[in-house]
């Protein structure tokens, strides 16, 4: 099976089972993102203590790449610190905004969303939750 196949179906898997998604009543930090032009919706819950990010949650609507997105930067960020969750924030910004197509610059956990950045129209649906855990972390 190629490598792009592999990776459509880790994608497929966190749209279908998505992880740490659900209730953000007890979360410290909230911040939402929104796409108006194709109706995804993210609100981010950012679970800390002592400047560790001991969770991060979800919940909203949205395309498949949207939500799997949000699930796999739950899982890559939480256990970080504020300020290692703003450095991952950045990387993956630059990861999605460079035309070179290699994956060195890739953060462990999230290189299935290789798949997506060969389709320039996706990259916001990639990028929303990670936009809202950015302007989420900016609140602390």
């Amino acid at each position: 099976m190629a490598a792009n196949e592999v990776y459509k179906e880790v994608l497929l898997d966190h749209f279908k089972h998505p992880r740490n998604r659900g209730d953000l009543s007890k979360a410290n930090f909230l911040q939402r993102g929104s796409n108006p032009r194709c109706g995804d919706d993210i609100e981010v819950g950012l679970f800390l203590q002592n400047g560790v990010l001991q969770q991060v949650k979800f919940r909203g609507r949205g395309c498949s790449v949207c939500l799997a997105s949000s699930s796999m930067m739950t899982e890559v960020v939480s256990g970080h610190s504020v300020n290692e969750a703003n450095r991952l924030c950045t990387q993956m910004e630059q990861w999605f905004e460079t035309k070179d197509s290699s994956q060195n610059d890739c953060i462990k956990g999230l290189e299935a969303l290789a798949a997506v950045r060969e389709h320039p129209a996706r990259h916001r649906c990639v990028m929303l939750p990670w936009k809202a855990l950015s302007d989420g972390l900016a609140k602390i």
